[in-house]
């Protein structure tokens, strides 16, 4: 134990004085990817009086960890009336998510950077009775914090890739130090249990994901009917949840798909949606309207710069390309949304983060790589917008079985 204290000290020292440095670069970044300013202070473990009654701390980094942790969150509320959820995460897209699905008796916050000091502050102040991280959520300052209070730390729905099993393995002080003070890694699937064991982790199970858990994203009948009246009987399909580099390459498939189909209508999704404006400057050519600005559906392609609509746009398409899978670095977003409204899904190659999802959904996947691919494959199933919402899912036994796992902490 004294070993992983040394390398845990270590790794603090190395995070004040780099905190020092980047402070105020990364409050810049924070606010120009759309973070409030008035809410950076709970970047620094600041800003929020003292809770009454039991604290429970779920943290998701962004979008789609957030959406899984919703089921968890409502199963935690549902078996402990007493106590309160403390969402965190650190983007500005999860952060508006947030404050139109999460229920009563929870509360969002931004995360604490990884500073011993913003840390200290922010679990002095929520006192959380007990941690759930989800996914790939790891910070040392963080879990040597929660150590030293005697919180217990869940690490739920958990996610290790070879590459980042890699990373971790080439300081093996560090990762024993920080994987052995979790005391309950609940890992997706079966080769993230065998890399979390080799690395130190020291209860690990295979619970599965909780995206498997989640409801359908929800759908307004309202906007919906108003869309599919204003959209006909075009042919349409939705690129979802793109990042930077891809826009163009969907829109160059969209030019070819309309050689066969030239009345097909792309909307156009992206990550962030404050891309908007810059998505409308890059794509001019197209004429884009915004559904920012409450343009309607019309012309060739609709970007829908909006946060909470996806379910909208799924319900809509019958085939979906799903970004963050044709640049690298970012490795695809959650299939199982597209899923299940029964959209086709397309996806690029570099999908290391959600592998397992898409090789379990089988032959609704199609791997494609370039933009004559993309629109080949569009073109097998576009069709016009559905008549009714299609939207089904599994029950929420997965998210109360990991509730109880941890609350048994």
């Amino acid at each position: 134990m004294a070993r992983r204290s040394i390398w845990l000290s270590l790794v603090g020292w190395g995070e004040r004085a780099l905190w020092l440095v980047i402070r105020k670069r990364t409050e810049r970044r924070y606010v120009e990817k759309g973070g409030d300013p008035g809410r950076w202070p709970e970047r620094l473990g600041q800003g929020d009086p003292e809770p009454e009654g039991p604290v429970i701390w779920v943290h998701a980094v962004s979008v789609g960890e957030m959406m899984s942790a919703l089921p968890l969150i409502e199963a935690l509320l549902a078996a402990r009336p007493d106590a309160r959820v403390l969402l965190t995460t650190t983007t500005a897209s999860s952060a508006s998510l947030a404050s139109m699905r999460l229920p009563d008796r929870a509360v969002h916050r931004f995360a604490p950077v990884d500073d011993p000091g913003a840390v200290t502050r922010f679990l002095t102040q929520w006192k959380p009775e007990r941690a759930i991280f989800l996914e790939s959520e790891l910070w040392p300052s963080q879990i040597a914090a929660l150590d030293r209070r005697r919180i217990p730390l869940a690490v739920v729905s958990a996610r290790l890739t070879e590459q980042t099993a890699r990373k971790w393995g080439r300081a093996p002080g560090l990762a024993r130090a920080v994987f052995g003070r979790i005391t309950l890694l609940l890992a997706q699937d079966a080769a993230t249990a065998e890399r979390a064991r080799a690395l130190g982790a020291l209860n690990v199970e295979v619970a599965g994901s909780l995206k498997a858990a989640a409801a359908p994203l929800p759908v307004d009948e309202a906007e919906r009917a108003a869309f599919a009246a204003r959209i006909g009987d075009r042919p349409v399909w939705v690129a979802a949840s793109t990042h930077p580099g891809e826009e163009k390459l969907v829109a160059e498939a969209h030019a070819i798909l309309r050689r066969t189909h030239p009345d097909a209508l792309l909307i156009l999704v992206p990550r962030h949606a404050e891309r908007g404006a810059e998505l409308e400057e890059t794509l001019a050519r197209w004429r884009p309207r915004l559904r920012s600005r409450g343009a309607p559906p019309v012309g060739d392609l609709y970007i829908a710069d909006t946060y909470g609509e996806m379910g909208l746009w799924f319900s809509l398409a019958r085939t979906v390309f799903l970004g963050g899978s044709l640049v690298e670095g970012i490795g695809g977003h959650n299939p199982l949304e597209p899923a299940a409204f029964a959209c086709r899904i397309l996806t690029g190659p570099h999908t290391a983060n959600a592998e397992t999802d898409l090789t379990a959904l089988g032959p609704i996947v199609t791997r494609v790589r370039t933009p004559s691919e993309i629109a080949a494959a569009a073109a097998e199933s576009i069709g016009p917008h559905r008549t009714e919402t299609v939207g089904t899912g599994p029950t929420a036994d997965l998210a109360r079985a990991i509730a109880g796992a941890c609350l048994a902490l």
